[in-house]
């Protein structure tokens, strides 16, 4: 009841609080929930990007809907591999501020990523063969990268040419400086240090101008080849306006979409009750949902797998946690399955093992006898207490555990603060190590803060997403997460070392480069995806606790109609990207206005 009272009272003040500003409005419109950076300047590059806007500004060459492996043509109408070269045919359109889109546009944005991301090196030149075609000339084309790149929002408009041109130069020279040092790294090389003094240097100068540039000041707008472009943005709601030029336009009866700030997800679920907002994806207590159809009828519920985990992660650089033994220890000390009933109840439980494939997949890709020979982590505190007393560690007088040189086992909980559901997890992680006889204190990331505290380190462990298989649901993409991209980034675990495995002395780094050149096929790929398993498992750069699935509430009928009905291929789109899913419906034109 608790809830459900808190939940009334958002409501009243939001319908009061945004009363004026909705009679402002005109024009058929829907509404979401985001975040974005503000001041807002418009630039991909800059400290947080766009925010949630991404998928309405920029466009990638095709959507993917992992429930039918369907690629759908995007800013692409067809491509193909030849050699080394992905060819990919262009649609002739225009940038919402009237400007041509050409191949110029792709090769600028390439060297952008490169030069600011130093990604994706496997793109080793860019050929425009002609206005509207492009050749993207790869180092591999194996199938891991040929969908990444068909997919990624990135690739191929963030930095269109007629803005940043004049920069191009001196991309170009920073992104040839960083590939000459990455591709000394992949043979093995070494990298001469005037070469990498000269990258450095170059590389920051580069960044930091243009981490400052804002289109929306230079040029009083933010050009985009996406379907809508953002035109006011305060640091409550966000307005974007139809870019007339998309070549979906005549189809597209929504002419506005407007965020409000997901300041958390209380205000989100009081925003869909009040019908503030026309869709969000929060994660909702039981007892709340159960009380929606009372406070609003015509709120549907789809709930999809999210394709990813929640998962504690360490951050290795901190000596505490390079020791396995305390890493296990707290792998069988945790209740995971309680966890997960009070951060998701509606997730499913991984409280057997932590090996970085999906519980929903896990049959597809793991054999039963694989999973005899992992170690299961089901709640087991006494077995927690064997390991650290075989490893060494003493428990006191005052119930706390000590390493075996004496110190008290101590360490915090990180996690980020808006997210309320990862808060529930860490605090009931948090209070279940602490019974358990660790000194363990909960610490809240403040809103904008995630990314510069974990990629800074500035952390003991964490509440994260582990492994994700977001685009393309495939292990692949969940070890490259794990060993190659956003997880390794912020816990600095040892991917490129070799792990005593029963094949061998094994880096999981180089297992999922292998993994991702046979993600076509599957008896090649489950060999590689057995090994990869069992490192995660038996090693634990992270400790899973639940698969996340994506709980979407909508509201059919205040502002628009037309919402696919729940057995749509399409909303596996979702995950990863839900505003994907958004466009396609409101370019397509079957969301549209309530007459």
């Amino acid at each position: 009841m608790k809830k459900l009272n808190l939940i009334l009272i958002f409501t009243i003040l939001l319908i009061i609080s945004l009363t004026l500003s909705s009679a402002q409005v005109k024009g058929p419109e829907i509404r979401f929930a985001t975040s974005w950076p503000f001041p807002f300047h418009g630039n991909a590059f800059g400290p947080g990007a766009i925010g949630g806007a991404w998928w309405f500004a920029y466009e990638p060459f095709s959507y993917y809907i992992p429930a039918t492996g369907e690629y759908i043509p995007r800013l692409a109408t067809s491509w193909k591999v030849e050699g080394n070269k992905l060819i990919v045919n262009l649609r002739k359109t225009k940038w919402s501020d009237g400007t041509p889109f050409t191949a110029k546009d792709i090769e600028c944005n390439v060297a952008f990523l490169h030069a600011m991301w130093e990604w994706p090196y496997e793109i080793a030149e860019v050929e425009v063969r002609s206005e509207n075609t492009v050749a993207l000339v790869l180092s591999s084309t194996h199938p891991f990268l040929i969908h990444s790149l068909l997919t990624d929002g990135a690739i191929s408009t963030l930095a269109p040419s007629h803005v940043y041109g004049k920069f191009l130069a001196e991309a170009k020279e920073v992104a040839s400086l960083g590939r000459r040092i990455w591709q000394l790294g992949v043979e093995g090389k070494k990298v001469p240090e005037d070469l990498k003094k000269d990258y450095e240097k170059k590389a920051s100068s580069f960044r930091a101008k243009i981490n400052e540039f804002s289109p929306i000041k230079e040029r009083g707008r933010m050009p985009v080849v996406g379907t809508y472009e953002p035109v006011r943005v305060t640091q409550t709601e966000m307005v974007l306006e139809k870019n007339k030029n998309h070549w979906t336009a005549s189809k597209n009866r929504i002419s506005r979409v407007v965020f409000r700030r997901w300041s958390s997800n209380e205000f989100v679920w009081a925003s869909l009750v009040a019908g503030e907002i026309d869709a969000a994806h929060p994660s909702i207590p039981k007892d709340v949902v159960d009380q929606f159809n009372l406070l609003n009828p015509n709120l549907k519920l789809k709930a999809v797998s999210d394709l990813s985990e929640f998962a504690l992660v360490f951050n290795f650089e901190k000596p505490l946690f390079k020791d396995l033994n305390l890493r296990k220890a707290i792998a069988y000390a945790l209740n995971r399955a309680k966890v997960r009933d009070i951060a998701a109840w509606q997730a499913k439980d991984v409280s057997d093992y932590s090996h970085g494939v999906l519980k929903s997949m896990e049959k597809t890709w793991l054999s039963t006898d694989l999973l005899k020979t992992l170690t299961n982590y089901t709640y087991n505190p006494a077995k927690a207490e064997s390991i650290l007393k075989e490893a060494g560690y003493t428990k006191g007088s005052d119930g706390l555990w000590r390493t075996p040189d004496g110190k008290v086992v101590a360490f915090a909980v990180s996690v980020y603060g808006p997210h309320s559901d990862w808060v529930l997890a860490a605090r009931e992680i948090t209070e279940q190590l602490k019974n358990f006889g660790f000194k363990v204190e909960l610490k809240i990331i403040p809103e904008g803060m995630r990314d510069t505290i974990m990629r800074g380190g500035d952390y003991e462990t964490a509440v994260e997403f582990g492994t994700a298989w977001w685009g393309y649901p495939h292990p692949a993409t969940g070890y490259t997460r794990l060993y190659q991209g956003e997880v390794v980034d912020f816990t600095r675990f040892p991917a490129k070392s070799n792990f005593k495995t029963p094949w061998g002395n094994l880096s999981p780094y180089e297992l999922t480069e292998k993994l991702q050149e046979v993600t076509s096929k599957p008896a090649e790929a489950k060999d590689y995806v057995a090994k990869l398993a069992y490192i995660t498992n038996e090693y634990l750069p992270m400790i899973s606790f639940l698969e996340k699935v994506l709980p979407i509430f909508y509201l059919d009928g205040k502002r628009v109609v037309g919402w696919p009905n729940p057995e749509d291929p399409r909303w596996s789109l979702a995950p990863g990207g839900i505003e994907r899913l958004y466009v396609l419906l409101l370019s397509n034109g079957e969301l549209r206005p309530k007459l």
